[in-house]
């Protein structure tokens, strides 16, 4: 059975609400799309207790206040980032302008020949950023991802989808199919982004995270470990209506070691992206989109 801090991949909104912003998006734009999420936002403030809840622990352990304002902005935000993927999506030229922080380290690494596993998390617009990184640098981007959207939406968004310049890897088909797909990727020197911050199976390691224990995934770090290529923690947040800043942080790099040093050298690694993380929260708590019990299950 899967445990309350796993997350099951879906997203929430409903199909009707779904078709009815990507028409206004797709036939008057994006400012009209954010005027009617001011009353979205409202509603899941009042109808969506198991998110607030799961928001005021999260503020709480920030020591921020939570006040109706201050979770309306959060479920504002989300929405924000979400009607942006799709605009991005749905127009052959980008309607934002990007800051890009430390973009040079992807570059450098991608010289060594092993390719590069860039590790975001549910912070921000990943999706955003790995098109952007493509439309930027020109090197095939992967995402695995979690393939288990409801067909109704990912038919909504079929047309939007098809204009993606990156290739998605689903993590939730066979194991062998994943591997070597990843492992293809990498020895082609390409680019593989990932999630480092939701535990999607059983094999994860607790770490100490904003005044508590978190179980994060071990899946990526092993990746890395196997194929030598570098992990670089990377997220895209907004910093303005349309503004996107991608910051990536210097690379961790994962010795070749045996036997327990392995696992010592792979606990290193998610510590090391953890306060990458931490710090990067700190400084964006509304674009934190984890809305479920985030602490719920650190052993």
């Amino acid at each position: 059975m899967q445990n309350s801090a796993q997350w099951d991949g879906r997203s929430k909104g409903s199909v009707f609400g779904t078709l009815i912003f990507l028409k206004i998006i797709s036939t008057i734009g994006l400012f009209p799309a954010y005027c009617l999420l001011t009353l979205v936002s409202c509603y899941y403030v009042f109808k969506d207790r198991k998110s607030v809840r799961a928001l005021r622990d999260f503020r709480s352990r920030l020591g921020l206040p939570t006040s109706f304002c201050h979770l309306w902005q959060h479920f504002f935000s989300f929405g924000m980032n979400i009607v942006d993927r799709y605009a991005f999506l749905s127009r052959k030229k980008t309607p934002f302008i990007i800051r890009a922080i430390n973009e040079a380290t992807i570059i450098d690494v991608l010289k060594n020949g092993k390719g590069a596993l860039l590790l975001s998390a549910h912070i921000g617009n990943w999706e955003l950023a790995g098109n952007l990184l493509y439309d930027r640098i020109g090197v095939p981007i992967n995402y695995a991802m979690v393939d288990a959207e409801k067909p109704e939406i990912r038919k909504a968004f079929a047309g939007a989808l098809a204009r993606r310049r990156i290739s998605v890897i689903p993590i939730n088909q066979d194991g062998v199919g994943l591997m070597l797909r990843m492992l293809a990727a990498l020895r082609g020197n390409e680019i593989v982004c990932m999630h480092g911050d939701r535990m999607f199976g059983r094999k994860g390691e607790s770490v100490r995270f904003f005044n508590g224990r978190v179980k994060f995934p071990l899946g990526p770090f092993a990746i890395a470990k196997a194929t030598g290529a570098p992990i670089i923690p990377i997220f895209a947040i907004k910093k303005g209506l349309r503004t996107y800043e991608i910051r990536a942080f210097d690379p961790i790099l994962l010795a070749a070691e045996t036997g327990n040093e392995k696992d010592d050298i792979i606990k290193n690694a998610l510590e090391k992206y953890v306060d990458n993380l931490e710090s990067v929260v700190k400084e964006n708590p509304y674009e934190w989109f984890n809305f479920y019990d985030f602490w719920g299950e650190a052993t």
